[in-house]
């Protein structure tokens, strides 16, 4: 059966006036064709930049260079929060969210516990929070930094995965949330191995990097990230070599960046490595926090990228602890407006005026 967006998308493509879909298809072809001949001059440029990074140094990394690490079997958890900002009555505005932990103990073969963390509902006032969704956002890296506070305390040796990066891009200018965090982070790593896994890497950390290496300017006009670049280095790779599975990049210290020299001061270095399970797989950003300035961090990135990969299925967007953690944690825009309707229905009086107003203030 056809899907029902299909149809849907014939149908309004059909109704539209033929003289506008002929202009338009026309159009079309012309940006396709710009689009084929850019990339083409975009991909030549990244397999000569990955040519000359590799006339020195090993880039590109296989199974091959990890087959002794194992860690399928080990403690893990995956830790992620959601929320979803409702409402704005008088400027008010609620907040539902929740912050869900995903505990295997005894390996990935294991049945999980769901650990909801926390959940509740957050007030956030307009008129002190222009950024309404900014502010709820910081709330609730607060709470998952929380939970990871929590999980340090218990001191267990495990793998802890959690969604997006060590470092939240939110707090960059709250030093005392950034202190909170980097004693958090100093604590679990104590006892663990520590991996935040960036689905969408914005940052140019790497394109940096290669342009003071090999003194090329302008990188970041052909390449918007990093993640942009790995995904040319890991599909020339994979062609060339016919190769299909797990690939991670070298690694890079990322201290001397921005808000990461502040982590740096407070006892806590980071760097990362660009990473993919397999072809179809989603191309990763994996951030490995450490503390010793002695730390081998070619030895932390292999067995990051051996942890991610004992711990992430063919096929899969990210690893399975923190993936699950991401579905379970999800407020949902039915149940965040339910939410709010029984909010409203609570607030209400018997007084017709009363409920007037806040009909129209909603």
């Amino acid at each position: 059966m056809e899907n029902l967006d299909e149809i849907k998308k014939q149908y309004d493509f059909n109704k539209t006036e033929p003289e506008v879909i002929i202009d338009l298809v026309a159009d079309a072809n012309k940006k396709g064709e710009k689009i084929r001949q850019r990339n083409a001059e975009i991909q030549e440029k990244a397999y000569k930049i990955l040519n000359r990074l590799s006339e020195n140094k090993k880039i590109i990394y296989s199974e091959s260079d990890v087959e002794y690490l194992y860690f399928e079997n080990c403690t893990s958890i995956g830790i992620d929060g959601s929320f979803f900002p409702i409402g704005g009555v008088g400027g008010q505005w609620y907040v539902p969210y929740a912050i869900v932990r995903i505990l295997f103990n005894h390996g990935i073969n294991q049945q999980p516990i769901v650990d909801v963390f926390e959940a509740g509902i957050e007030e956030i006032k307009e008129q002190e929070h222009i950024n309404v969704s900014g502010e709820a956002s910081k709330r609730m890296l607060i709470g998952e930094t929380r939970a990871l506070e929590d999980w340090g305390f218990k001191k267990i040796k495990s793998l802890i995965f959690i969604d997006g990066p060590i470092v939240d891009p939110p707090a960059y200018n709250d030093f005392k949330y950034i202190e909170y965090r980097a004693n958090v982070v100093k604590s679990c790593i104590e006892n663990s191995k520590l991996i935040g896994c960036v689905k969408r890497s914005r940052d140019t950390f790497f394109l940096k990097y290669f342009e003071k290496l090999l003194k090329i300017d302008g990188l970041k006009n052909h390449f918007p990230s990093d993640q942009h670049l790995f995904s040319y280095f890991f599909t020339h790779y994979r062609f060339k070599n016919n190769y299909e599975g797990m690939l991670f990049s070298n690694v890079l210290d990322l201290s001397h960046n921005e808000t990461y020299r502040i982590y740096k001061e407070y006892g806590i270095s980071i760097c990362s490595i660009f990473f993919q399970k397999s072809m179809e797989s989603t191309i990763l950003r994996l951030d490995l926090p450490f503390i010793d300035n002695k730390t081998d961090m070619q030895q932390l990135a292999l067995e990051g990228a051996k942890a991610a990969s004992n711990w992430q299925y063919p096929h899969q967007y990210i690893p399975l602890p923190v993936e699950l953690a991401h579905e379970k944690c999800k407020i949902r825009e039915g149940a965040a407006e339910t939410i709010y309707d029984e909010i409203l229905t609570k607030s209400r009086t018997g007084s017709p005026e009363s409920i007037m107003t806040m009909l129209q203030l909603r």
